[in-house]
């Protein structure tokens, strides 16, 4: 498409990447949940207020394209791809991994090894890639529907992992495993597909400001 062809006419003129400082007392819940020394169900209310919160201090400050914080994510990606068929979180505590499977110069891997702790949050495909049919980001649309006025939901803006994140965390063909794919090409145009039908559920939910959340790639080349 020609430059002069591309939409020049925003419906707002500034707006934020998308995440935003915790509070304090939801990263302090969300790891004792993860130690188990507190429920999931106790986490929700506490989110949910977080996010209420954050939303309102994006609309006293002007901005119309308001975010949850991803406060509701673990980490910034969320959960898209471990909820993909195929897709498998392994567990450093079971001896599925170690440090060689990374990248060690990925941002996140980077400041993980620099704190001298292995990152514990690790999925790869086992099997061939595909959508299941049901948005793991689709509650947090939902809920941010419930805190702006109707005629806003448009503006709500909801990020997305990149396509290509934990291929770019892990080295050369560790991001699938077991043979599922015998090539970078074949997983990715696996994984395009289960975009596409997470773009098509959200779309017609009503979603119409959705973001790839993983800058570091623009500087990235082979």
């Amino acid at each position: 498409m020609a430059l002069s062809a591309l939409k020049r006419n925003p419906p707002f003129r500034a707006e934020h990447i998308g995440s935003l400082l915790r509070p304090e007392a939801l990263v302090k819940l969300r790891y004792e949940v993860a130690e188990k020394k507190a429920t999931k169900d106790q986490l929700l209310p506490v989110e949910q207020k977080a996010i209420k919160d954050v939303v309102a201090l994006q609309q006293e400050c002007g901005l119309h394209a308001p975010t949850n914080g991803e406060y509701s994510r673990h980490q910034f990606w969320g959960t898209f791809f471990e909820t993909l068929n195929g897709m498998e979180e392994i567990n450093l505590r079971e001896g599925g991994y170690d440090q060689s499977i990374f990248r060690l110069y990925a941002p996140d891997v980077k400041s993980f090894m620099h704190a001298k702790q292995v990152p514990n949050q690790v999925t790869v495909a086992v099997g061939k890639v595909s959508h299941t049919g049901t948005s793991s980001y689709m509650p947090e649309f939902e809920y941010m529907k419930t805190l702006v006025p109707q005629d806003q939901w448009s503006n709500i803006k909801l990020t997305l992992a990149s396509p290509s994140w934990y291929h770019f965390r892990y080295g050369p063909k560790k991001a699938y495993v077991n043979n599922a794919y015998d090539n970078d090409d074949e997983y990715f145009a696996d994984v395009a597909k289960a975009y596409q039908t997470e773009l098509k559920i959200l779309y017609d939910a009503g979603l119409r400001n959705a973001q790839v959340d993983d800058p570091n790639l623009a500087c990235q080349s082979e």
